[in-house]
């Protein structure tokens, strides 16, 4: 899987300085004296003492001091023959330090402001779906079981179908594009049923690549329809995010309700089963 996030990139950076700082450490006790490992070992200890945040703020600071020191060391000959090693690094790893760790606490704080502000919104909009923007596998359970007592209650005149879209193969599409690019995947699809479903349906997204439309009125006769709808542009989804056009492959199984024989036992749980047997139905017959 391909992860590109920029704390592993931060973390990876950190160990390559902290192994280059330490080998000048080495070098320092061995090319000069034991007061040359005192002096760069103590540069980073108050760095260290000050912490992460406060080493930010006084990190300037600290590094103009350090380049400054390893710099005055490094042009005076006597200095620069005695204290080479010692002067290299007071001249790089303190910036390269300060830079890596400002790098870091910036990342750290916007991850902590998103945190925050997505769990705003989920006080907010309990039954949103944060990544595809349709609503939840909780707002799903209520607007069945609401739609299941309708059909009970008046079997003559309604009835409603549920549709599951499924991305089929997801461990490989995953494994391929990525999180990031699987979470754009997701919105493209969301933003692709949106616009295919007529204007009463409700969008869900339950996770794992799986996605419900729930159609009031919607006949068995006329589910079809919607159907074909769905997977009609799916080859335009997959080529914006890079994937080829016969790579997206959509299950799509579609549950009518219209007597009270259907709903009477019934319940949220037992239609998402139904759906995923009819979606299985579905990609078998494509094979065929």
């Amino acid at each position: 899987m391909k992860h590109q996030m920029i704390d592993n990139v931060v973390f990876m950076g950190i160990l390559a300085v902290l192994a280059y700082q330490y080998t000048l450490l080495y070098f320092s006790v061995i090319n000069g004296s034991w007061l040359n490992f005192a002096v760069v070992a103590g540069t980073f200890g108050i760095g260290l003492l000050l912490g992460r945040s406060t080493y930010i703020i006084l990190g300037g600071m600290l590094s103009f001091v350090g380049m400054s020191a390893g710099g005055l060391m490094l042009v005076m000959p006597y200095t620069r023959e005695m204290y080479l090693w010692a002067a290299i690094a007071l001249l790089t790893i303190t910036p390269l330090t300060t830079y890596l760790t400002f790098l870091l606490d910036h990342h750290l704080l916007k991850r902590k402001a998103l945190a925050a502000t997505l769990s705003d919104l989920e006080r907010a909009k309990p039954d949103l779906e944060l990544i595809t923007g349709a609503q939840n596998k909780h707002a799903l359970n209520t607007a069945v079981n609401r739609e299941m007592k309708l059909v009970w209650h008046h079997e003559r005149n309604y009835r409603f179908t549920l549709t599951m879209v499924k991305i089929d193969f997801l461990e490989n599409v995953v494994n391929y594009l990525g999180n990031q690019q699987f979470n754009a995947l997701l919105r493209a699809m969301a933003k692709h049923l949106d616009e295919s479903r007529y204007a009463e349906d409700q969008l869900y997204y339950l996770g794992a690549g799986k996605f419900i439309i729930l159609s009031p009125m919607l006949s068995r006769a006329n589910a079809p329809t919607m159907r074909h709808k769905f997977k009609a542009n799916v080859a335009k989804v997959a080529g914006g995010i890079g994937l080829e056009s016969n790579a997206l492959i959509l299950r799509v199984g579609q549950v009518t309700y219209s007597t009270q024989h259907m709903v009477r036992e019934c319940n949220a749980t037992k239609a998402l089963a139904q759906l995923e047997r009819n979606a299985e139905t579905d990609i078998a017959r494509e094979y065929l």
